[in-house]
């Protein structure tokens, strides 16, 4: 019963960890068909790379 509660517990962190990262990734300069194309790490990494170029 606990293990069933952190299962879903996990999973729905994880999910809302993804509807994040996506609307992150909408907000980078790139088309719609290459940002449904990177995994989370890539992501993030490009939306570090245009945070520090916009410095």
């Amino acid at each position: 019963r606990r293990a069933e509660k952190s299962r879903f517990a996990a999973k729905a962190r994880r999910d809302q960890e993804g509807e994040e990262i996506q609307a992150l990734a909408q907000q980078l300069p790139f088309h719609k068909e290459t940002i449904q194309h990177l995994d989370k790490a890539s992501v993030l990494r490009l939306a570090t790379s245009y945070l520090r170029m916009k410095q």
